[in-house]
């Protein structure tokens, strides 16, 4: 329970950073390539947008751009460190991410800001979800 808490406490304000001011946008889009089973664990969600948040910061910032690896990092520390069986899904699932996003062929500019505010929601609802389901 407190990894999970600290867990949110990472996680929500850098994906609150990148989220669109009420009302800035009409509706979202639902996430285009998201092949993502609705069974699965938000844990394991949460890590592929990471890797495309990865993958769009590496694009339009280039390869010194890490902050969304590192914030993976964190999350595996807290959530699935050595041996714990999460933990190769959790990376699979980041870079899926990376390499869907990498397909998708963003440009830099409006485009990926777009992108970005769109991926941030996303996180947000799984974030939330853990918080509501696991935190509570």
């Amino acid at each position: 329970m407190i990894a999970r808490l600290a867990l949110l406490v990472l996680l929500v304000p850098a994906l609150t950073a990148f989220a669109p001011k009420p009302g800035s946008l009409a509706r979202q889009a639902p996430a285009h390539g998201a092949a993502q089973s609705e069974s699965t664990y938000p844990l394991e969600q949460l890590a592929g947008v990471l890797g495309e948040l990865h993958a769009l910061a590496f694009l339009c910032e280039g390869s010194g751009a890490q902050q969304w690896r590192r914030r993976m990092e964190n999350l595996l520390a807290l959530e699935a460190p050595e041996g714990n069986p999460r933990r190769q899904r959790m990376i699979t699932r980041f870079n899926e991410g990376f390499r869907q996003h990498q397909q998708r062929r963003t440009r830099c500019g409006a485009e990926s800001e777009m992108e970005a505010q769109r991926l941030a929601l996303q996180g947000q609802a799984l974030s939330e979800t853990l918080r509501r389901n696991y935190a509570d």
